[in-house]
């Protein structure tokens, strides 16, 4: 068999005609073709890319995290109230436990109507801060009940809650308002027998008690705060039974 005219080489020529003068005559090595051709645009992209990812993560540092608006739906709402009711209830019961675990003060047998009625084991007297009044006093009576109607009057600047006791005192005894609280007179008071109330600006109150015919009477009213701090104590002038006061 006969050789192949054309042989593959390792070289590439290139011949350039320029008339009238003479033809340029070029020879390149195909690495160098391969190289000019491949490797150098290759080079030129990862130089450019390079540069493209430093700029960006550059900028991608000084930006700041964007904000995304967060959803809570109405049981999300509804379970952060009950824990926030659920907190409060606690700090209440441990300041409840550390007041009743203290001694009582010494000005105890100070306030002339707790003289008759003994004060409450751990009770710290907050009159003086003025938190709630007395208003309207009205006494109704008929053959079957005596009721005296009161207003409790807020002067704080948030809702007060309590409970609140009514003694009636005559010459036959004392009466309680609730009629639970009666059981504890000869104990001292119970504040938790009281009626529980809260007012914000105003709160009518009705004390109902047994008639007490012929007799005058006379009626001391504490209030407390949930804690059983005494916030109030206040008697009535003397009412007559059996005629309108």
């Amino acid at each position: 068999m006969k050789d192949s005219i054309q042989q593959s080489g390792d070289e590439l020529a290139i011949v350039i005609y320029d008339a009238p003068l003479p033809p340029k005559y070029f020879r390149f090595s195909k690495k160098f073709i391969r190289t000019l051709f491949v490797v150098v645009p290759l080079l030129i992209s990862l130089i450019f890319l390079g540069l493209f990812l430093w700029g960006f993560g550059t900028r991608l540092k000084d930006t700041p995290r964007p904000t995304f608006p967060q959803v809570i739906d109405q049981n999300e709402v509804k379970i952060q109230e009950l824990q926030g009711e659920i907190t409060k209830l606690t700090e209440s019961n441990n300041q409840l436990i550390e007041r009743l675990a203290s001694q009582p003060s010494s000005s105890a047998n100070d306030e002339i109507n707790l003289m008759t009625i003994k004060r409450p084991y751990g009770m710290q007297d907050l009159t003086k801060q003025n938190k709630v009044t007395l208003e309207n006093f009205e006494l109704k009576q008929d053959s079957k009940k005596l009721s005296l109607n009161f207003h409790i009057i807020s002067s704080n600047p948030t809702r007060v809650t309590g409970h609140v006791i009514v003694y009636m005192i005559s010459a036959t005894g004392i009466m309680a308002y609730p009629r639970e609280a009666n059981a504890a007179i000869a104990q001292g008071i119970k504040y938790s027998l009281g009626e529980t109330f809260s007012v914000a600006r105003l709160r009518p109150t009705t004390a109902d008690f047994l008639p007490v015919p012929g007799d005058t009477v006379r009626f001391v009213i504490y209030i407390f705060n949930r804690e059983g701090d005494l916030l109030l104590s206040s008697e009535t002038q003397p009412f007559q039974t059996g005629t309108k006061p």
